[in-house]
Parts: C-alpha cells; structure tokens; sequence
C-alpha cells in the first residue's frame, strides 16, 4: 500500500532536472571547446608573425653584409633592389618584385616560410669627410673607422611566414666609408 502512494506522488521533477544538468554541462564543454579553438588560431597566428619577422630580419643582415663586402657603388643603378637617393619605391605601396632574394645560409625556420626574404637599398645621403670628423656612428651603423666620405644606406626587408598572409617589413641605416 505503501508503495502505491509513493508512486503517485512521483511528477517527474527528477528527469527535469537531470535535462538542465545535462544541458549546462553541455553549455560548459562547448565554451570550453570554442576557446580551446580560438586560442590555437590565436598561437598560430603568433608563430606565422613571428616567422616572417625572422625571414626579415635575416634579409636585413644579409643586407648589410652584402654592404660591408662593396668595394664601389656601382651596382646601385636603380635596377635588382638597389636605388640612388631618392629612386626607391614605396615599400608599402607595392613590393619591387626585382627585390634581391636572401641568398645566405638556410636554416630551419626559413624553411617554413611561404616565400624567401627580400630586401631594397637605397642610398640616402653622403657625409663629406669634411663634416664626418665630429659625426659619433660607433654605435652599430656599421662604419669602419678611417677617413673618407660617409654613405648612409637604408634597407628594407620583406619577410612574410608560412602564410603568405603574414609579412613584416623591417627598415633599418647602415654607414660606411668607401
């Protein structure tokens, strides 16, 4: 008799509850899922940046050594990424595509990227020797000490990442006496 009555006091409540307990937990697994998701387009995203501003600025050395190694400036003609003052392009409008390539050594990372490192020289100013003598360009603009005309350079370098998406330009001066 007993067990009669407790039949019919039963309405179901249980089962509804148990629904909403699903559904939250349901609700909980997938915000945690989205952000699972978002946070791992978000390092990727971090890691293609990063790329392309190693494949810079591995152009922007091998910019200066390419600067340092020079005995004359006869290559800047204005042609394959090497321009007098005032004849370099603007690099943000459209990239020169006869951009000399980063030809040095290749390593792991490099490997990755979507396109090899390029960069532009342009020759921005002339220092006579005349005024150099009191010009302090010891701190990392490259020139050699001695005596001559000072030529300022500046490089651009394009590097993009695994994407083709991602690109940093980098510019950078460097000096030296010829």
């Amino acid at each position: 008799m007993r067990y009669r009555q407790f039949k019919r006091r039963q309405s179901g409540v249980v089962l509804i509850i148990a629904l909403i307990a699903l559904l939250l937990i349901t609700l909980i697994g997938t915000s945690a899922l989205r952000t699972s998701s978002m946070q791992e387009m978000i390092s990727g995203n971090l890691r293609d940046q990063d790329l392309a501003f190693q494949a810079a600025e591995a152009a922007l050395h091998d910019a200066e050594f390419f600067l340092s190694s020079l005995t004359t400036l006869a290559p800047f003609n204005d042609t394959l990424g090497l321009y007098q003052t005032g004849n370099a392009p603007n690099v943000f409008d459209a990239w020169p595509i006869d951009a000399p390539a980063y030809s040095g050594t290749t390593f792991g990372a490099l490997d990755l990227v979507s396109a090899p490192p390029e960069y532009i020289i342009e020759i921005r100013t002339i220092v006579p020797e005349s005024v150099n003598t009191s010009l302090n360009l010891s701190g990392g603009y490259g020139v050699s000490s001695g005596t001559g005309d000072v030529y300022v350079f500046k490089i651009h370098a394009r590097g993009t990442g695994v994407s083709n998406n991602a690109r940093v330009i980098l510019r950078s001066n460097f000096a030296r006496r010829f």
